[in-house]
């Protein structure tokens, strides 16, 4: 009888150690939780701190505290501008009998002018020409264009022209090949062939007051990317 007493006994001190053994392995994690708590506060602090700090940075900030940022677009802005100076400023400056030379051709200028009717260069019969409508006129520009090339060249590939007045408005000009002496034809199904010469007509289609006033007009010859300017006055 005894003997069980001390069995039971025993199992109920093991009992105890492991209750007090679970308690504590609560206790202690209980206070590592706390404990993970209490540094995330402390890391939210931190940063709620930083916030107000970059706050009041980006209050007090400027493009001047840069070195080399100050007036950075303005500087671009200039360069551009002075940029375009220059490419005006540089134009070739041409004139009737001049005779333009690229890597694709010989443009000989033979005639600019204003035109209410342009005409083939034999008006004897039949013909083709272009008529202006009514209250404009024409730049009419007589060209002669040798190919210098071993291949053919487009006529809607020679070169763009485009008329300045009054130092802005803009007017386009168009092209208009000879298909002999007393025709005209149209520039996208006509070519020049290797050193073969053709006339070349280009032809500005203007309001009447172009003419008629003594403001500013020249026209500009793009070929090859590169300008050509010729006064008219």
């Amino acid at each position: 009888m005894k003997k069980q007493h001390y069995i039971l006994l025993i199992l109920l001190c093991f009992s105890l150690a492991a209750c007090s053994s679970k308690d504590s392995s609560v206790s202690t994690g209980t206070e590592d939780f706390e404990k993970q708590i209490k540094e995330l506060k402390q890391q939210i602090t931190d940063l709620e701190s930083e916030n107000e700090e970059l706050k009041e940075q980006l209050d007090t900030f400027s493009l001047d505290d840069f070195d080399g940022f100050d007036g950075f677009d303005l500087a671009e802005e200039e360069s551009t501008e002075e940029s375009t100076d220059v490419d005006e400023s540089t134009m070739e400056v041409v004139e009737e009998g001049d005779t333009i030379v690229t890597e694709r051709m010989e443009i000989k200028l033979n005639k600019v002018e204003f035109s209410h009717d342009v005409l083939p260069d034999n008006v004897d019969g039949m013909y083709t020409h272009y008529e202006a409508d009514a209250d404009h006129v024409y730049i009419h520009i007589d060209t002669d264009i040798k190919n210098i090339l071993k291949q053919k060249i487009g006529c809607d590939e020679l070169l763009s022209v485009e008329a300045d007045y009054n130092d802005g408005f803009n007017y386009s000009g168009f092209t208009v090949p000879e298909n002999g002496d007393t025709d005209f034809t149209y520039d996208n199904i006509t070519s020049i062939d290797p050193l073969e010469t053709k006339g070349i007509r280009f032809l500005i289609d203007c309001p009447q007051e172009v003419e008629d006033t003594d403001n500013s007009l020249f026209v500009i010859f793009e070929i090859d990317q590169k300008k050509y300017k010729y006064i008219i006055r």
